[in-house]
């Protein structure tokens, strides 16, 4: 697979995890990923025999960073998803997902995986088509918002990964569809930057 080279992005993304057999597209403003069957990264905390390995393109980033899209997935099986992924190791990462409930219902979900086992958090249901998601990056801390209108941003967790301040960690995009035969899903006004969030609750 050939290095993504995305606008909004100063550095290219590098696949990683099974290969979903699907070439990413480029649109107007940013790309289309495309899941393989199946295709999910979610550490059970009961176990599971089966390691998560749904394709995605990341880049390592040392670092304070800000990373942000438009995500618009084409929802039909439960658990389909559009992602943010922040990726330590294969013990260690987190995600933001606008994803579909086993209702049937699109909302906003967070993950994040400590020691090999995964927290699972659902928050409100999506009323739009897309949602902008956003993930960053405070010394040792992380932050993941979602917004309506990518200008006034709303908290979903706050938290810490146990990693220092110098260890870079992989930042990117994924498509998944757990339950299903795939999902595509739009990235959309992607934007990054290196300043440090200053006020993780009023808004901005």
């Amino acid at each position: 697979m050939t290095d993504l080279v995305i606008p909004g992005l100063p550095f290219r993304l590098k696949s990683e995890g099974r290969p979903s057999g699907h070439v990413p597209r480029f649109i107007s403003d940013g790309i289309e990923l495309t899941a393989g069957p199946r295709a999910d990264l979610f550490l059970d905390p009961q176990g599971t025999d089966d390691p998560p390995d749904a394709e995605r393109f990341v880049a390592p980033i040392a670092g304070n960073f800000v990373l942000s899209a438009l995500v618009t997935v084409n929802f039909e099986n439960t658990f389909d998803s559009g992602v943010l992924i922040g990726y330590v190791a294969e013990s260690t990462w987190f995600k933001v997902c606008a994803e579909r409930d086993p209702q049937g219902i699109p909302r906003i979900v967070s993950v994040v995986t400590r020691q090999g086992a995964s927290d699972d958090s659902n928050g409100w249901p999506l009323t739009l088509p897309g949602v902008y998601l956003r993930v960053a990056r405070l010394g040792h801390a992380f932050a993941l918002h979602a917004s309506n209108d990518g200008s006034i941003w709303r908290l979903i967790r706050y938290f810490s990964l146990g990693v220092s301040d110098e260890t870079p960690i992989k930042i990117g995009l994924l498509a998944q569809s757990p339950t299903g035969p795939g999902v595509t899903v739009r990235f959309e006004k992607i934007d990054f930057g290196v300043d440090q969030l200053t006020d993780l609750r009023n808004g901005s």
